[in-house]
């Protein structure tokens, strides 16, 4: 999961920029010229080193200056991921196996911490992929992905870049499966998105349940969508679209079979609807560029003057959302690096507010008279006692629905739950998944 950073082809995702300064990680590598002792005309060159920090760029310019002189050395940078926390003016992403936090202001690194996720094995593999800053929560979500007996298994998460503890929401796996083309966030819904190869997954925030799934539609001759971006202007997603053109010839390898043969691709602004699948190109005009573009590195809306952004290897690219027209185009050029990765802004749905409710807050009114928790309020301990219906689960979680401790039982009458190590506050306790009771911490 871990990939150096090199150029790919079209099935590969971007970058984005906003049209103000954007934030990402800029390399350089370092080389040693060797020279044939016995012939000064050949020569071949060494790796040394690669260095890589926090830059900021302005699209229309396309100059990617360092933020800073700090620096981290011969660090792997891992692509599935990256964000912006504007609370703290942090960029945040994942190296070899550290999470780090890098200020804004001056690239100074803030703080490098191990991943721990406390339901992984740790025998076998874990990640955590595409992880995106949640605006109108202030929380960074993305997969915990794990393995579990050999097979893979996705759940949506939340993480502390503080302190690396990646906390799993999703009770059950989301799916096997995630495609490296990015993901986003609807933060009025509350709904983290994400393709796993076949369809657009919709995840609840708050409960990591699965929200909407549904097959991609493609216009004719489209094949691709990737590179989301959730524009909070007009609620949409955007991503990039990828038409094929094709003709008839025969296979290479069996000349006698004719075969469908894709003769070139081109690049062009989308849009998808996450309730239907159904994909839709923004205008008829393809994006003049390189039809190429950055592993993951994420699409990036404007909402001032409305274009998505995208770097395509060569150039930083603005295409208008209501036109899918290119409205700049420039080089890239550096003050210090050779390329610029994983860059996000810092100004689509600042402010942006929930407006969906938590479903979980309505089913906390489900009380059952057959259970009675006392002592509460509390000051740790607390006992269920059921009068009739026997006590097969009990879960306990914050207000706002996620979970913090879950316990099974087989047919028991009354259990005591431990909560030392809880804040003050109110709590619901989760009885057989039907039974919802407040519990008072102080």
């Amino acid at each position: 999961m871990k990939l150096r950073i090199t150029v790919f082809s079209l099935f590969l995702a971007l970058i984005g920029s906003a049209q103000t300064a954007n934030f990402g990680m800029v390399s350089k590598a370092y080389f040693t010229t060797i020279y044939n002792p016995l012939d000064s005309n050949i020569f071949y060159q060494i790796h040394d080193s690669t260095v890589i920090r926090l830059a900021k760029t302005n699209p229309t310019t396309c100059y990617v200056e360092n933020v800073g002189n700090l620096y981290l050395k011969d660090e792997v940078i891992n692509m599935t991921g990256s964000t912006i926390n504007t609370v703290d003016s942090t960029f945040i992403f994942i190296g070899e196996s550290k999470m780090h936090r890098l200020r804004l202001s001056d690239g100074a690194i803030l703080s490098s911490v191990d991943l721990f996720n406390p339901l992984a094995n740790p025998t076998e593999q874990n990640y955590f992929n595409n992880f995106i800053f949640n605006q109108s929560d202030t929380t960074i979500y993305g997969l915990a992905t794990r393995q579990n007996g050999g097979v893979f298994g996705n759940y949506l998460a939340k993480v502390n870049p503080i302190t690396g503890i990646i906390t799993e929401i999703s009770t059950t796996s989301v799916g096997q499966s995630i495609l490296m083309a990015g993901a986003t966030i609807d933060p009025y819904q509350m709904v983290y998105y994400f393709s796993d190869g076949i369809g657009m997954v919709g995840i609840d925030l708050y409960n990591g349940s699965i929200y909407s799934n549904t097959t991609v539609v493609f216009p004719p001759t489209f094949t691709q969508f990737g590179n989301f971006a959730y524009s909070c202007a007009n609620n949409t997603i955007y991503g990039l679209l990828t038409k094929e053109y094709t003709s008839i010839g025969p296979d290479p390898f069996d000349p006698g079979t004719l075969i469908t043969l894709v003769d070139s691709t081109n690049l062009f602004l989308g849009t998808i609807d996450p309730t239907t699948g159904q994909v839709s190109s923004v205008g008829s005009n393809p994006i003049v560029c390189s039809s190429m573009y950055l592993m993951n590195s994420g699409g990036a809306i404007d909402p001032t003057t409305m274009a998505y952004y995208f770097n395509d290897a060569i150039k930083y690219i603005g295409v208008s959302l209501t036109t899918g027209l290119v409205e700049s185009s420039c080089v890239d050029n550096y003050e210090d690096g050779d390329q610029f990765i994983l860059f996000r802004n810092n100004t689509n749905c600042v402010g942006a507010s929930f407006i969906r409710v938590n479903p979980f807050l309505n089913l906390a009114d489900s009380f059952s008279s057959d259970f009675n928790l006392y002592p509460n309020p509390t000051k740790g301990d607390f006992t269920i006692q059921s009068s009739n219906e026997p006590i097969h689960t009990i879960e306990i979680n914050t207000i706002d629905g996620h979970v913090i401790q879950r316990h099974a039982f087989e047919n028991a009458s009354n259990k005591t739950a431990e909560i030392n190590e809880l804040p003050q506050g109110v709590y619901l306790v989760n009885i057989n998944a039907t039974n919802f009771h407040k519990i008072v911490v102080n």
